[in-house]
């Protein structure tokens, strides 16, 4: 597989960006160290995180659940910390306080959220930058999104360049805690926006020659799960996804419907 390709060399403004999260499960793929009810506060696009002496540093990226306020749940960077506290920076400008809960590895070191895109920066050949999260450039392909109409859901499948063992890595350091689980259940989001609506920082001068970014601009999230590894070699590694419908196990509804919930049930009528 070749390197990443300059990709936004040969954009327009209305060529697609395609970006990826890849989320790991707690307990699962690492061992957490539980954030619960932590106070924070947000004024304009600044949120800030009151947490005594976290030890936290800034680029360690978190999945943020904000259980009070009007604060919006999604994959943040720390831009900034202090001894007891920490920011992110919001795709909108509010005010409003309450409480948000996440989990990190406790061993802080280690990832629980991995960014990658395809392609790379026009500026500096480097990487990605999209709602103040920066998207690593990694040589991959990923196909098989279609919905075909047939009654059955897309299982896409995610292949990643393996020249360093840099993908093995990540399957060795899950597997240290759940013995061969290579990353099965991890969430996977598709996350897709114009070149136009693209940070500056991905430009010279910080000027975005297509249009004027906008963080809040992208197309419907996609979210998936890997199901499993499908090869593994020192050239690639392939995983197959599917939709949280069609997790092995999981029906729909999950819940299942009696006479003592609806009276009509198994009853045939006709009109």
């Amino acid at each position: 597989m070749s390197t990443p390709t300059s990709e936004l060399q040969e954009l327009t403004n209305k060529s697609i960006i395609e970006l990826f999260s890849v989320e790991l499960k707690a307990d699962v793929h690492y061992t957490k160290s539980a954030k619960t009810d932590i106070a924070y506060s947000q004024s304009g696009t600044t949120i800030t995180v009151t947490l005594n002496s976290h030890g936290f540093s800034t680029g360690l990226i978190l999945s943020l659940d904000f259980t009070t306020g009007n604060g919006i749940d999604g994959i943040y960077t720390i831009q900034t910390v202090s001894t007891n506290s920490f920011t992110v920076t919001a795709t909108s400008s509010q005010s409003t306080s309450g409480n948000v809960s996440f989990n990190v590895n406790s061993t802080l070191t280690n990832p629980t959220v991995y960014l990658f895109h395809a392609g790379n920066n026009m500026k500096d050949s480097l990487d990605i930058v999209w709602q103040s999260n920066t998207y690593t450039r990694m040589p991959c392909t990923a196909d098989g999104f279609k919905y075909s109409g047939k009654g059955t859901l897309p299982r896409p499948t995610l292949t990643f360049a393996n020249l360093l063992s840099s993908i093995t890595s990540v399957i060795l350091l899950v597997n240290q805690t759940t013995p061969f689980i290579d990353l099965q259940n991890a969430k996977v989001t598709r996350r897709r926006t114009l070149s136009r609506f693209l940070d500056g920082v991905n430009f010279p001068s910080n000027v975005n020659p297509y249009g004027t970014p906008d963080p809040a601009a992208e197309l419907p999230k996609e979210i998936y799960f890997i199901d499993r590894k499908v090869t593994e070699n020192r050239n690639i590694v392939q995983f197959e996804m599917v939709s949280s419908f069609d997790l092995h196990g999981v029906g729909a509804p999950k819940k299942l419907v009696t006479r003592d919930d609806f009276a009509g049930v198994g009853t045939f009528v006709n009109f």
